[in-house]
């Protein structure tokens, strides 16, 4: 969990692998299974075997067959003594747990890559044969973060499964998001927001991480409630400007009667359910959009107009029609452009509720009008000066 700009060299402690792998192997997935773990790398324990193993792969139009030998290191519990079950170094936590619960847990083999990244003796996990293990497990470099998804998601391709942990940042990571969306991985079930340093200090994380994976989770996860109704209370959910599709303040208040796409923050992704929602899209960036149905063009907006009407002032270059999700509060102004936002919508669907899309919101909206000024249509606190205001990230603060 390595801050950014500083070394990748934290730990994971023990009780965040805890927390997480449990789940995992109680309910059967390690089984029989050969472990892989390509980010703990002290072969120099007495209880670390080298192994060589060879890959036979043809290359060419001649189909001449090559062997590559890739040296990595077997984790031998029968070699541990009693002192050593008990004190096993911090950057072998994963060995730790996944020794100790080997039985339990019905795992075949576990392995490590050697690579130590002092010393840059080893084998990273860039090059590593992760085709030859049934799991991969581990708290990759963050710095390296984009290389490791690539070389997850060409494993997960094979049939590979695998839980890793990630900076929550990733969620509004746009080369990741196309992963989320299909189900490449998802979120496991804890959020850990601690870390170890090289002396043993457990420590706040600068930023909080999530667990990735692609086993199932759903079964320990409940659906999220909804109570929250459209039609009683249509004022709270402000429609886009340029995209089909209304803004969800708080996920907490998901409307359970609209069918439409709705816009949510990003940290929805973190209690995912997916046979509970469908995932449409990601709202930032105008290559998510044009490529969405529902998309509305407004390329040939006067832009500077908007700042007649922000509720704070932009300077012209930040703005860009085409890449935000803009909200309206009278269908030719636009009011304000929220935070990164995922598209969903509603898959469970009863017949029972009458349900209402975004024509319906429209609808509502142009009647209002009618009746009364913009300002006073919807819900007060949809209007505080918030949108473009200077946040102060990290462990947070006013401004």
């Amino acid at each position: 969990m390595a801050k950014k700009g500083v070394s990748d060299e934290y730990y994971t402690p023990a009780q965040t692998i805890i927390n997480e792998l449990k789940y995992y192997g109680y309910d059967g997935f390690f089984k029989g299974k050969t472990i892989y773990l390509p980010c703990d790398y002290d072969a120099t324990l007495p209880y670390i075997k080298k192994e060589i193993k060879t890959i036979t792969h043809v290359e060419g139009p001649m189909k001449i067959e090559f062997n590559d030998e890739y040296e990595i290191y077997k984790v031998v519990p029968e070699l541990f003594t009693e002192k050593e079950k008990n004190n096993v170094p911090r950057k072998c936590q994963f060995v730790a747990y996944l020794t100790e619960h080997k039985e339990d847990f019905e795992i075949k083999d576990i392995y490590v890559s050697g690579y130590d990244p002092v010393s840059d003796c080893g084998m990273k996990f860039q090059n590593a044969p992760f085709e030859l293990f049934d799991i991969i497990i581990t708290n990759p470099p963050f710095s390296q973060i984009e290389d490791w998804i690539n070389k997850i998601v060409e494993f997960e391709k094979k049939g590979g499964k695998f839980c890793f942990l990630a900076p929550l940042s990733i969620l509004t990571n746009t080369f990741a998001f196309p992963y989320f969306k299909s189900k490449t991985f998802w979120c496991g079930y804890t959020e850990p927001n601690k870390y170890e340093d090289i002396n043993g200090n457990i420590i706040d994380a600068y930023l909080p991480t999530v667990w990735l994976t692609n086993f199932n989770v759903n079964k320990h996860k409940p659906k999220r409630p909804l109570s929250k109704s459209w039609k009683n209370h249509p004022e709270e959910f402000m429609p886009y400007w340029n995209y089909k599709a209304i803004n969800i303040d708080s996920i907490d208040n998901i409307p359970y009667d609209y069918k439409g796409v709705m816009g949510v923050a990003a940290t929805f992704l973190k209690d995912l359910h997916s046979d509970q929602f469908e995932i449409v899209g990601f709202g930032q960036g105008k290559k998510q959009f044009q490529s969405l149905s529902g998309w509305i063009d407004r390329s040939d907006w006067d832009f500077k107009k908007y700042l007649e009407y922000a509720d704070t002032p932009r300077t012209a270059h930040s703005f860009d029609v085409s890449s935000l999700l803009i909200l309206t509060k009278d269908l030719d102004h636009p009011y304000k452009a929220p935070f990164c936002r995922v598209l969903i919508k509603n898959k469970e669907l009863s017949d029972d509720i009458e349900y209402y899309d975004y024509d319906d919101v429209i609808k509502w909206v142009k009647k209002e009008l009618k009746a009364k000024p913009a300002d006073s249509i919807w819900n007060s606190r949809l209007f505080k000066k918030k949108s473009n205001a200077k946040v102060k990230h990290g462990k947070g603060g006013k401004k």
